[in-house]
């Protein structure tokens, strides 16, 4: 938590996530942070308390940290809801504990406005234990609760999130308007910022998130990126380079969280900048790159800038639903790209895959094919089980709707528990993803 001493007062909450598995991979909450970057310019005190930061100077977490920064959450286990009864594991709130977290509210300053985000749509309990906490506390204050959940499942969130107001899509196209509708002036300049975080208002940082890019130029039937992001949009590389700068003796670990990182046509100058500087960063490519966009020139300046990790999205060797869920890779591409990066100096190890399973008439045989050739390969497979996401041609296909209790798209719950228990299945895939680790 930090403030910088001015008025309007802003509180901005990221809640915890409630869910049978969690695990801290380079997550911040970057439309928050965004958030945080714009209010900042407007002339607001900022105030943040981000319930899943690990590196928090309330509490010791008490779990273990790898060298890029990543590690488990603190935890608490909590009741399921009755959908999940059944579900034969233990259902935890994970984050900050809850009697920290009204301590710390106590101990601020009224706020006259408070921003909640929500990430994954079946993490809104964190978000509605969020809200009713600082209902209590802050009376009078306006709650507004944005990010992913918010957006794709607005009728449910206007229903029981118990905000005042609910703000789908974009944080930084929206907020000029909200903030002018509640009678704050707000900085005219807000629109020029790009989408950088502000990162500033953390004491310590285990990692580091950048962004260069919203959105993504695939349709791919599986993401609701075009919902969420719906123009692809880049931030001037002068201000990519600013912001390394500003991590650089704060952290030494970067992750890029970019949708569509390689499709941004500024990346591979931004990595000539990036070796010219010598930072002393271990840089992540964490979500998966698209595999036809690497070429032996990408490759090389990734591996001069000391990439560390590289994350490629592979999801299925079936030809017919790589076509069938947006064409975005086919299995030469896939084996090309780790080719490419062997050669420019990657060790496979380096190199992880995502594999996806669960997704409606998904036969387990291709989710095995796929993690065999990442074997024989010699890469990474990381199995991503299916999570039915609103406004998808999945999600249409599995009969949910609007009405559908988000907790239905709980990817451990919907991918091995419904409409019945795959407990074999299930078993047999893991030990199948293990088995050429040592």
């Amino acid at each position: 938590m930090k403030h910088a001493g001015c008025r309007p007062r802003a509180l901005l909450i990221n809640p915890w996530v409630y869910d049978f598995k969690a695990f801290d991979f380079w997550n911040k909450p970057l439309g928050l942070l965004i958030v945080a970057r714009l209010l900042r310019k407007s002339g607001f005190d900022i105030t943040l308390i981000d319930c899943m930061d690990r590196s928090s100077p309330y509490y010791s977490t008490g779990t273990k940290t790898d060298r890029f920064g990543r590690g488990k959450y603190h935890f608490e286990v909590v009741d399921k809801p009755a959908l999940y009864r059944k579900v034969p594991r233990l259902y935890k709130r994970y984050g900050l504990p809850l009697c920290i977290f009204t301590d710390t509210i106590e101990r601020i300053e009224r706020p006259d406005i408070i921003f909640v985000s929500s990430t994954m749509t079946y993490w809104y309990p964190g978000a509605f234990e969020a809200i009713r906490t600082l209902r209590e506390k802050f009376k009078g204050a306006k709650i507004i609760l944005g990010g992913i959940y918010a957006t794709l499942c607005e009728a449910h969130a206007l229903k029981y999130s118990g905000a005042d107001i609910v703000v789908t899509g974009m944080a930084e196209a929206n907020l000029p308007n909200l903030l002018r509708k509640l009678g704050y002036s707000q900085n005219n300049d807000n629109n020029a910022l790009g989408i950088i975080p502000d990162f500033s208002l953390y004491d310590k940082l285990n990692y580091g998130v950048v962004l260069t890019s919203r959105g993504c130029p695939f349709k791919c039937t599986y993401c609701a990126t075009r919902v969420l992001c719906p123009v692809f949009a880049v931030t001037p590389n002068t201000e990519i380079l600013e912001q390394l700068s500003r991590f650089a003796g704060k952290t030494n670990d970067i992750a890029f969280f970019d949708d569509a990182l390689l499709y941004n046509k500024s990346f591979p100058e931004l990595l000539k900048k990036i070796i010219e500087k010598k930072y002393d960063l271990n840089l992540h490519a964490s979500n998966g790159l698209h595999c036809r966009y690497i070429t032996q020139d990408i490759a090389g300046l990734m591996s001069k800038a000391n990439f560390q990790t590289i994350y490629l999205s592979l999801e299925t060797t079936n030809p017919a639903v790589q076509q069938q869920t947006g064409g975005k890779v086919n299995t030469e591409e896939f084996m090309n790209s780790v080719r490419i990066l062997t050669r420019a100096g990657f060790a496979p190890a380096q190199i992880q895959t995502y594999v996806l399973y669960g997704m409606p008439d998904q036969g387990h045989e291709e989710v095995i094919d796929s993690i065999k050739l990442c074997h024989d390969l010699g890469v990474n497979p990381h199995l991503c089980e299916f999570s039915p996401i609103p406004y998808t041609a999945e999600y249409e296909k599995t009969g949910f709707d609007e009405n559908t209790d988000p907790l239905y798209h709980n990817n451990l719950f919907y991918t091995w528990y419904y409409p019945k228990p795959r407990i074999a299945l299930y078993k047999k895939i893991k030990r199948l993803l293990t088995k050429n680790k040592t």
